[in-house]
C-alpha cells in the first residue's frame, strides 16, 4: 500500500509538473512567434512596424534674442529625446512621432538684471510625420533618404532666484515663471542608415535639415521679455535611434 502510494503521488507530481510547463510554453508561445513573425517579415519583404527610441542633437545657426531685439547672440545647440512608430514594406517607410528639446545655453544673468539673478530655459516639443525611402539595402545594413513634416512649439521661461529659491515653504497662487510659447510649423529632409546587429533589433544615425517657420511678430511675457525666435529659422540634426522590429 505505502509503495502503491508513492507511486500515485510521484505520478500526481509529474503530472503537475507538466501541467505547469505546458502553461508556461502557452504563455511564452505567442511571444515567441511574434519575434519570429518580425524577423521573418524583414527577410521576406512583408509588412511589419518599427518602434523607434531616438536620441539627438539639433543645431540652429540664427539669432537668439531674449530681453531686446537689438541684443541677440548667435546660434544655439539642443539635445533632444524623441519616440517615432515607421511602418516598413519592402523600400518604403512611413510613420509618426514626437520630440522634446531642451537647450543647451547657458542665459543667466546675463538675461535681464544681475542683481534678481534671472535665468531663461527654452524648450521645444516636435509632433511630425516621416517618409523614407530605402535606397540601398543589405543583409545588415539599409541606406535611405526621407522627408519629415509636422508642428514645433517653442517655449520661453524667465525665473528669478526668488522663484527658484524660496524664501519660504509658503505656497503662492500662479506659476512660478514668464512663459510665452511660440507656435510654427516645419519641413526637412534626412539622409540616414540603419544596422540591424539582432534578429529584431536595430541602430539608426541619420543627418538632417529642416526649415521652420515662425510667426515674424514676437510675443512679450508679462515682465517684458520676447519670444527668443521668430520668422524662418534654419535647423541641422544628427540623431541615434534603436528600434524593435513589431510583426504586424
Amino acid at each position: 500500500m505505502a509503495v502503491m502510494a508513492g507511486t500515485r503521488r510521484a505520478a500526481a507530481l509529474a503530472t503537475g509538473l507538466a501541467l505547469l510547463s505546458l502553461s508556461a510554453s502557452a504563455v511564452a508561445d505567442p511571444e515567441t512567434s511574434a519575434a519570429r513573425r518580425a524577423a521573418a517579415a524583414r527577410e521576406m519583404d512583408r509588412a511589419y512596424m518599427n518602434a523607434e527610441l531616438g536620441v539627438g542633437f539639433l543645431a540652429l545657426p540664427t539669432k537668439i534674442c531674449l530681453s531686446s531685439l537689438s541684443h541677440c547672440d548667435q546660434g544655439e545647440a539642443s539635445v533632444a529625446l524623441g519616440l517615432h512608430n515607421i511602418f516598413r514594406y519592402r523600400s518604403i517607410g512611413f510613420g509618426a512621432g514626437i520630440r522634446w528639446a531642451t537647450t543647451l545655453r547657458d542665459d543667466n544673468v546675463r538675461v535681464g538684471f544681475p542683481g534678481i539673478e534671472r535665468d531663461h530655459t527654452r524648450r521645444y516639443f516636435f509632433v511630425e510625420a516621416e517618409f523614407r525611402y530605402y535606397a540601398i539595402r543589405r543583409a545588415a545594413w539599409e541606406w535611405w533618404v526621407g522627408t519629415s513634416a509636422g508642428g514645433v512649439i517653442v517655449s520661453d521661461s524667465w525665473t528669478t532666484k526668488a522663484d527658484r529659491e524660496p524664501y519660504s515653504d509658503a505656497a503662492f497662487i500662479g506659476p512660478r515663471a514668464a512663459t510665452v510659447g511660440t507656435e510654427g510649423v516645419f519641413g526637412g529632409i534626412s539622409v540616414g542608415g540603419e544596422w540591424a546587429f539582432a534578429p529584431n533589433w536595430s541602430f539608426a544615425s541619420h543627418l538632417g535639415y529642416a526649415s521652420w517657420f515662425l510667426p515674424e511678430t514676437r510675443e512679450r511675457s508679462p515682465t517684458g521679455d520676447y519670444a527668443s525666435l521668430g520668422g524662418r529659422i534654419d535647423q541641422f540634426d544628427l540623431g541615434f535611434r534603436l528600434a524593435y522590429r513589431i510583426a504586424l
